[in-house]
C-alpha cells in the first residue's frame, strides 16, 4: 500500500510539474499556479492529494510566498478545517466596507482556501484574517508583520514594493542618541514627557533644525515609525540634514490614559504648550536655529490633524509641517481657515494612502496649500492607514523640509568609505539632479528604474574622474523611482519622487 501511494504522489508530482518553486515565475504565470492548485484540488486519492498539498504547501511557505503575488495578482491562502474564512485588512477598511469581495474559497477537495484579486503591483497591506466570523488571527504562513497601535498585522507585499532600508537597524551607521523621559509641567496641559533625539556628531553641530513629533513614542519605536532609526541612516547618506527630534508621548505619566484625541484635534492648549512652553526649553538647551523656518510639526492621523491646525494657528513658532494620512473628517473648518488665511511662507509635506485613508480630503487640503503658492511635497502611496505606510515616507518628508546633501571625504580616514547616491529636489515637479562622490576613477553606472522594475533612464554609464559628479534626469510621470549607482567602489540606492 505504502508502494501504490508513492506511485500515486510521484505521478502527480510528474503530472503537476510540482517540483520546489514558489514565484509565478517559476509556475509559468498566475493563473498557472491557480490552476496547479485546482489540479490538487480535484485529485480522487486523499492520500495523494494531501501529499500533493504538503508538497505545495512547504514549498510556498519556504519560498515565504503566502499569500502568492505576481504583478497585479494575489491569492490569499490558509489551510485548515473552518465553516467560513475571510481576509480583512487596510483594502476593505477593516471588513467596514462590505461591497468588496473577501471570502476565502476552499479549493476542491483540499483543506486549502483561497481568495483571488488584485492590488496594485506596488501596493503594501496590513491584513487579518477571520476564522467563522469571530476569530481574528494572524496569517500563520506569512512571516512578514506590521505592527500597528493595537498590535501586530500580517502584511501583503506586493512584488513591486520596496522595503525602506532605512528602517533597519544597522551597526556600521552612526547613530545619534535619545534621552530618557524627560518630564515638563505645563501650565496649559498637567505633565508631559518627551524624548529628545540628537545625530550623530551633536557635539560638532550648530544651528539645527528641529521638528515636534506628536505621537513620539509610536514614532520612536521601531515596530512602528522607526524614526531614529531612520534618521541615522537619512542623516549619514546625506538625504536629511543633521536635525533634533523632540518625540511627545501624549500618554498621562501618572496613569498611562493617551490623551491623543483630546490633544490634537484642535487643541489651543496644546498649541499653546507646544508652542510657549516646550519648544523655549528645547531652544535653551539644545543646539537649535530658534527660527520658526528651521521648525517642524510632524504627525499621523490626528496629529497630522493637529500638525495642519499648528501650521494656522501658531505659523509663528512652526513655518514647516510633515502631515501623514490626515483625519481630516475630524476637522472641517480646517479647510475653511487655510482658504482664508493670509500668506505665509510654509513648507509643507503631505502624504497619504489609497486605500481608505481619507484621499479626498488630503487632494483639497493639498489643493489649498498648492493654492497658497506653500512649498508642497505631495505624495500618495498604494497603502492604508499604517505604520508600514508611514515609517517608509520620512526621507520624502523629511527630505523636502529639511534637505541635507552631504557627501563623503575623499581624504583617507582610515575608516570604510560610505557610498552616497543623493536625488534633489526631492521630491520634484521637473528634472531631477542626481549627486554622487568618486573616491578614484572608476566606471560608474546610474539606472533608474520605475517600481514595477523597468528601466526608465541611464544618465551615466561610461568612466568618471574622481570627486563629486551630477547627472539629471529629465521629468517623469508622477510617481516614485529608485535610481541605483553601481562603481567598483560598491553599490548604492535612492528613491524619489516625481510629482505632478
Amino acid at each position: 500500500m505504502l508502494r501504490l501511494h508513492s506511485l500515486a504522489v510521484l505521478l502527480v508530482t510528474v503530472l503537476l510539474g510540482l517540483v520546489p518553486r514558489a514565484s509565478a515565475q517559476e509556475f509559468g504565470s498566475f493563473e498557472a499556479f491557480v490552476d496547479s492548485l485546482d489540479a490538487i484540488g480535484a485529485i480522487a486519492d486523499a492520500s495523494a492529494r494531501a501529499a500533493a498539498t504538503d508538497a505545495l504547501w512547504d514549498d510556498l511557505r519556504a519560498a515565504e510566498a503566502i499569500p502568492f503575488t505576481s504583478g497585479e495578482d494575489v491569492a490569499f491562502l490558509w489551510r485548515g478545517s473552518a465553516s467560513r474564512v475571510v481576509v480583512n485588512g487596510d483594502f476593505n477598511a477593516w471588513g467596514n466596507a462590505g461591497w468588496i469581495a473577501n471570502s476565502l474559497v476552499r479549493v476542491g477537495q483540499t483543506d486549502v482556501w483561497r481568495l483571488v484579486t488584485s492590488f496594485p503591483a506596488d501596493a503594501r497591506l496590513d491584513y487579518k484574517l477571520v476564522l467563522n466570523g469571530s476569530n481574528w488571527i494572524l496569517d500563520p504562513a506569512n512571516p512578514h508583520q506590521q505592527w500597528g497601535g493595537f498590535g501586530p498585522n500580517s502584511e501583503l507585499r506586493m512584488p513591486a514594493w520596496t522595503l525602506p532600508g532605512e528602517t533597519i537597524p544597522d551597526a556600521a551607521v552612526p547613530a545619534g542618541s535619545l534621552t530618557a523621559d524627560v518630564r515638563i509641567e505645563s501650565a496649559a496641559l498637567g505633565e508631559v514627557n518627551y524624548r529628545v533625539y540628537t545625530p550623530a556628531g551633536y557635539a560638532d553641530l550648530a544651528a539645527l533644525p528641529t521638528v515636534y513629533v506628536t505621537d513620539g513614542h509610536e514614532y520612536r519605536d521601531d515596530r512602528l515609525g522607526a524614526m531614529q532609526t531612520a534618521l541615522d541612516h537619512l542623516i549619514a547618506d546625506g538625504v536629511v540634514a543633521p536635525l533634533i527630534a523632540v518625540f511627545i508621548d501624549p500618554r498621562d505619566p501618572a496613569t498611562g490614559a493617551n490623551r491623543r484625541a483630546e490633544h490634537y484635534i484642535e487643541n489651543p492648549d496644546f498649541a499653546d504648550f507646544v508652542a510657549d512652553e516646550l519648544v523655549p526649553a528645547i531652544d535653551a538647551a539644545y543646539r537649535t536655529e530658534a527660527r520658526p523656518e528651521r521648525r517642524a510639526i510632524l504627525g499621523t492621523s490626528l496629529g497630522g490633524v493637529c500638525a495642519t491646525y499648528l501650521g494656522v494657528e501658531r505659523p509663528d513658532t512652526f513655518g514647516n509641517l510633515a502631515i501623514q494620512s490626515p483625519a481630516y473628517w475630524v476637522a472641517p473648518d480646517l479647510f475653511t481657515r487655510y482658504a482664508t488665511a493670509p500668506p505665509s511662507g510654509l513648507r509643507v509635506a503631505l502624504t497619504v494612502g489609497t486605500f481608505f485613508d481619507g484621499g479626498d480630503a488630503a487632494r483639497n487640503m493639498r489643493d489649498l496649500f498648492a493654492d497658497a503658492g506653500y512649498d508642497l511635497a505631495y505624495l500618495e502611496v498604494n497603502e492604508g492607514h499604517s505604520w508600514g505606510a508611514w515609517r517608509a515616507q520620512h526621507d520624502v518628508v523629511l527630505g523636502h523640509l529639511f534637505p541635507g546633501i552631504v557627501f563623503p571625504s575623499n581624504e583617507d580616514s582610515g575608516a570604510p568609505r560610505r557610498l552616497v547616491l543623493d536625488a534633489f529636489p526631492n521630491p520634484s515637479a521637473t528634472a531631477t539632479t542626481l549627486r554622487f562622490t568618486l573616491g578614484a576613477p572608476s566606471p560608474a553606472t546610474l539606472v533608474v528604474y520605475d517600481l514595477l522594475g523597468r528601466e526608465v533612464a541611464r544618465p551615466r554609464d561610461g568612466t568618471l574622474g574622481a570627486g563629486v559628479h551630477t547627472a539629471q534626469v529629465g521629468t517623469l510621470p508622477p510617481g516614485v523611482y529608485v535610481v541605483r549607482l553601481a562603481t567598483p567602489e560598491g553599490t548604492a540606492t535612492q528613491r524619489f519622487v516625481q510629482t505632478q
